[in-house]
């Protein structure tokens, strides 16, 4: 996920690529993958429907089929589907007062649990055909319990390693005070403090070597200086649950108005990030009108 476009009037950074947002035209090669297999698995229907007797056994290769080719390809298809991009910000209590608080991605359940269920389903299957060999063909039914039972163990080892029970939306975010920024995607939170902020840049950049891996926007929090050395924090866009390029000018308007820093953690500043007030001029009419609530009391 975190294929969004943006949902406000917001500019684009100028050093983001707008196809990192996905396209409906990426989408359609795994829809395609996903109906390759098709032909199979309506021979295997009616394999069942003229033949009664071969119910269970021919349901067993369009089940498999389905399970290992169809819904990945489709699951992968629609994850890159563009979508608008929610508008997802909430105030928090912390041990240093209230924050602003944006969503970043959790570890997708459906999938853990989808692969748990796919290892299960696997061993089950594998299980099933050993038992039934037992009166007739034993080796080819130890064949095939190894045949799935070993894709199913991989299933369930990377089920164990991915699921993580505690990580949830409660005590993950990007935590925004008038002093700190926190990053917490459910590892160790990265805190850093508005006055070691020397910049904030935008990038886009792959997620692997290779010319087709997908695109990353990001933007980049910029630490320390030229004597001490920089150091950069990217906040990908795919790790957020919320508007990308209403996040960047958020942390851009918040480093050049520090005065206005102290919004953060309340509903001023909730009410800004909703309407995407980031622009200069919504600073100087936020400023005018403090100046003329205070010169009216």
């Amino acid at each position: 996920m975190g294929r969004y476009r943006s949902s406000s009037e917001l500019p684009l950074p100028a050093d983001w690529d707008r196809k990192a947002f996905g396209a409906y035209r990426y989408a359609v090669v795994p829809f395609v993958m996903a109906l390759v297999p098709l032909p199979m698995v309506l021979a295997g229907m009616w394999a069942i429907v003229t033949n009664r007797e071969s119910v269970w056994p021919g349901l067993v290769p369009p089940l498999l089929m389905f399970l290992v080719w169809v819904a990945p390809f489709a699951g992968w298809g629609w994850s890159v589907c563009p979508r608008e991009a929610p508008t997802a910000a909430d105030i928090r209590s912390t041990d240093t007062g209230n924050a602003l608080v944006l969503p970043v991605q959790l570890p997708s359940r459906i999938a853990t649990f989808a692969t748990g269920a796919v290892g299960v389903l696997l061993l089950g299957v594998g299980l099933w055909q050993l038992i039934a060999s037992f009166n007739h063909d034993l080796s080819t039914g130890i064949a095939a319990f190894f045949l799935l039972a070993l894709p199913g163990m991989v299933a369930l080892l990377l089920f164990a390693g991915t699921y993580r029970r505690r990580v949830n939306t409660d005590n993950t975010g990007i935590q925004l005070t008038a002093r700190h920024i926190t990053i917490n995607y459910g590892d160790d939170p990265t805190t850093v403090a508005w006055h070691d902020i020397s910049a904030i840049g935008a990038r886009c950049y792959r997620e692997g070597t290779s010319r087709f891996a997908s695109r990353i926007n990001a933007t980049t929090l910029v630490t320390g200086d030229a004597d001490t050395g920089y150091r950069t924090i990217d906040i990908a866009h795919k790790a957020l649950r919320t508007d990308p390029t209403r996040v960047y000018h958020q942390l851009m308007f918040y480093l050049r108005n520090p005065g206005l820093r102290s919004e953060l953690g309340t509903e001023p500043g909730l009410d800004r990030f909703r309407r995407g007030g980031y622009l200069p001029e919504h600073s100087l009419s936020l400023v005018d009108r403090h100046i003329r609530e205070a010169s009216a009391e």
